[in-house]
């Protein structure tokens, strides 16, 4: 950066930060717009100086009552502040004062009907009205200024007229630019949402290559290979024909889990298919568990209980991560003993908290555990999803080695 640009960037921001503020005082209602408070103490400001100028002055060009001139001061000037809220009643109440002083003025030279307050006030309440007030309002206001301005004496008539319709022009083109660049912003805001949304679609898309190239695939291969195992191999017994037979269950079951998971992806549908999913799949999960060789034990009547009083969206979420839980107790710790608790807890009233807990031990002493791979996200997945849903999440290592999982959602009875 060159030195001489250095000194310009604070004249710069601050005149970036005065014009975004006269734009938000001018574009809409304070409440809507968003007036600072920096904008309406000028604003505030400039109405008194007016009314204090307005009402001591009143006397030097037309004649009136001493008792009535504050009011019409007020009714010429303070509206002044109100226009940043109500433009056209605030302007219409400057003009009244502007009509009741031209019959009133005394001083032959004066070359306006009203006084020079009222005509500042005329004139900011007018440019609200251009930039901010519908189309027929507009045509409306500008079209009745000009007429006031014919009650001015004759030799000034034509230069009122025309400094009505340079101003009107003015401020036409501050509306134009102000129109220019709201339009920007809600393209600029359209653009990025349309940018999120294809960064989405493009993760999804990628997800859902991933699953299939790689879930898909292999769980298709679980599937044939336990399904073929007995007819390859020699010496299989009843009860490995049958262990064969279950893994083959349990592999064609999460193959179309995953099949489900990819056509809600590639479909964008909002309510995909449940069905295998939920708190009544958790009591057929453990069975499969302990069947595939996990030593997992739980009270069958506490997940009975639990399972009949929960809707589908706790069912969904306490499922997924029990899933993940005795998958991961499986794949690290091996031959450990799993228990796992499912409690229902509440008052009785609306809502209730479900917790599930996932407890295992150390993997027994002659296991084989798998070497850590990086780049997992089982328990930030787990994570998520419950607190995507209100929920409360723990994955914390055991003092004995083991491992506890506990998530508690809220979810309303069903």
């Amino acid at each position: 950066m060159r030195r001489s640009d250095q000194p310009t960037r604070p004249f710069r921001g601050a005149i970036a930060r005065a014009t975004d503020s006269t734009v938000r005082a001018v574009s809409g209602p304070a409440s809507r717009a968003g007036v600072t408070p920096q904008v309406l103490l000028l604003v505030a400001l400039f109405t008194a100086v007016l009314f204090t100028v307005a009402w001591p002055t009143y006397f030097v060009t037309h004649g009136l009552n001493a008792a009535i001139v504050p009011l019409l001061a007020a009714v010429g000037t303070l509206p002044v502040l109100t226009s940043l809220w109500h433009p056209v009643p605030s302007w219409l109440a400057v003009v009244l004062a502007c009509l009741i002083s031209a019959p009133l003025r005394t001083e032959e030279t004066y070359m306006l009907s009203w006084p020079v307050p009222f005509h500042l006030a005329l004139a900011f309440t007018l440019a609200v009205v251009v930039v901010r007030a519908p189309r027929n309002s507009v045509i409306l206001a500008v079209a009745a200024t000009g007429v006031l301005m014919l009650t001015n004496p004759d030799g000034a008539r034509v230069g009122w007229v025309v400094g009505v319709t340079v101003w009107t022009v003015l401020f036409l083109l501050v509306r134009w630019l102000l129109a220019s660049r709201r339009d920007l912003r809600l393209e600029e805001t359209r653009t990025s949402e349309q940018s999120e949304m294809r960064v989405m679609a493009e993760e999804r898309n990628r997800l859902v290559r991933d699953l299939h190239d790689v879930v898909a695939h292999q769980m298709s291969m679980i599937v044939v290979q336990s399904q073929s195992a007995p007819y390859r191999l020699q010496g299989v017994t009843p009860a490995i024909h049958a262990e064969f037979d279950s893994l083959s269950d349990t592999a064609r079951e999460a193959l179309n889990q995953v099949r489900e998971l990819l056509g809600v992806l590639r479909s964008d549908a909002e309510d995909g298919a449940t069905t295998p999913v939920g708190t009544d799949q958790i009591g057929p999960t453990l069975q499969a568990a302990r069947r595939a060789g996990v030593d997992v034990s739980w009270s069958p009547q506490d997940v009975t209980a639990v399972s009949a009083r929960l809707d589908d969206t706790t069912g969904v979420v306490l499922h997924r991560v029990l899933q993940e839980s005795l998958s991961n107790a499986a794949r690290h710790a091996p031959g450990s003993a799993v228990l796992v608790g499912l409690e229902l807890d509440g008052d009785g009233g609306d809502q209730v908290w479900v917790t599930l807990t996932v407890d295992n031990g150390p993997a027994a002493p002659d296991a084989i555990v798998p070497p850590e791979h990086s780049g997992g996200a089982g328990i930030q997945g787990m994570s998520a999803r419950v607190r995507a849903v209100g929920g409360t999440f723990t994955a914390l290592p055991a003092a004995d080695g083991g491992f506890t999982v506990t998530a508690a959602v809220p979810a309303p009875t069903r």
